[in-house]
């Protein structure tokens, strides 16, 4: 089966098309099959196949890889200058008929159902070894007052993977979602997550980019609930021919609800990377707090480097903040560095392993830092 020229990661804010910055195009050729994960320490939650919460978590609830145009928008507004809150609905994009999403649906039946009851300590975890085309889905549902840690480890050297993981976290509920992606040169890898939190839910998110040859990275986060909140971190190394295009956003519904965005990573070679995030502040979110902030290093003059920082604002009590670092080292950083007998090349790679390591400390499991440990060792 073969998917030509689809647009993926689409900004919800479309900007100058002669830019490029709006999406990515893909071609996907690829006859997918269901991936199963191994499983570690699922004596802590109950998995089992099926969707119990679809009305809130439903395919067309919003996407970042899945995204589409929304074209033209229908004006709707009185001659009074009014609007019609019943035509809202006509705003909303349609994301389930997009062509990647449709071969997940068709590939993955049933997701995997995770369900939280009650709280624990040891992470679960689950791995993916990809040796074929493969999608994926799972859905983790954190009951009320609930507190763990989920791990998703992708390896393998499969032409090509869609996965698509949904967090539905209901009223004071504690989730910290981390993905390790870790496959092999060649890869075409698609990976989108989508959050739903309730009042005082708590959502954290740690993603570690390095393998693979061109990856889509999706985020769609809606803090709907009073004083609800999203917090991510995402570290990336890109070499070679590498491409790593990522949309990730944040929407504020919810009365003091707060999110803080940190994308860190390095760009090498004639690696390229694109970065869009957008924080939404909707209407009624009073006291809501948004930031994001992105530091990308180059150390290589033929690098691309597209970097989208977005706030919409429909809220006037609320507070947006983003921004963006982009460079190669600093000579005072060089100088301290060879004062210290630490060549440019050598000040390079510890410079690329700190920022990947930052991340990695954020995960409670000492295995799955080792195995991330020796995948970077084969790379710088």
């Amino acid at each position: 089966m073969k998917i030509e020229n689809v647009k993926t990661n689409v900004v919800p804010s479309i900007t100058w098309n002669w830019l490029k910055s709006n999406n990515d195009i893909v071609t996907v050729d690829a006859q997918f099959s269901t991936a199963v994960p191994a499983i570690s320490n699922e004596k802590n939650v109950q998995i089992s196949e099926g969707c119990t919460i679809n009305k809130i978590l439903s395919a067309d609830f919003g996407s970042g890889v899945f995204n589409k145009t929304n074209g033209k928008v229908k004006d709707l507004r009185n001659q009074d200058g009014t609007t019609n809150p019943k035509e809202d609905s006509s705003k909303i994009p349609d994301y389930s008929n997009h062509p990647l999403l449709q071969v997940l649906n068709q590939t993955v039946n049933n997701p995997q159902m995770i369900t939280i009851s009650k709280s624990f300590e040891e992470p679960l975890i689950l791995t993916f070894d990809f040796d074929k085309p493969s999608a994926a889905a799972q859905i983790i549902y954190a009951k009320e007052n609930t507190k763990g840690t989920i791990i998703l480890i992708y390896k393998g050297n499969g032409p090509a993977s869609i996965l698509q993981t949904k967090v539905y976290a209901e009223s004071y509920a504690n989730i910290h979602l981390i993905k390790a992606q870790l496959l092999d040169s060649g890869a075409l890898h698609f990976d989108d997550t989508q959050v739903f939190c309730e009042e005082n839910a708590s959502v954290k998110f740690t993603q570690i980019e390095l393998g693979a040859s061109h990856v889509n990275s999706g985020l769609h986060v809606n803090l709907n609930g009073y004083q609800s909140s999203f917090d991510s971190k995402v570290a990336y190394l890109c070499q070679n021919d590498q491409i790593l295009d990522m949309n990730h956003i944040v929407y504020h519904y919810g009365k003091k609800s707060e999110c803080n965005m940190q994308v860190d990573g390095t760009l090498k070679d004639n690696a390229q990377k694109a970065y869009r995030g957008t924080i939404d502040l909707k209407k009624g979110c009073c006291g809501a707090k948004g930031h994001e902030m992105e530091e990308t290093l180059l150390l290589s003059p033929k690098t691309v480097n597209k970097s989208l920082p977005v706030i919409l604002c429909d809220e006037e009590d609320v507070e947006g903040e983003h921004g963006a670092t982009i460079g190669r080292l600093s000579s005072d950083i060089l100088f301290y560095m060879q004062s210290r007998g630490i060549s440019e090349k050598e000040a390079e790679v510890l410079m690329s392993r700190a920022k990947i390591q930052a991340a990695v400390d954020l995960i409670p499991d000492e295995q799955v830092k080792e195995q991330i440990g020796t995948f970077l060792e084969k790379l710088i």
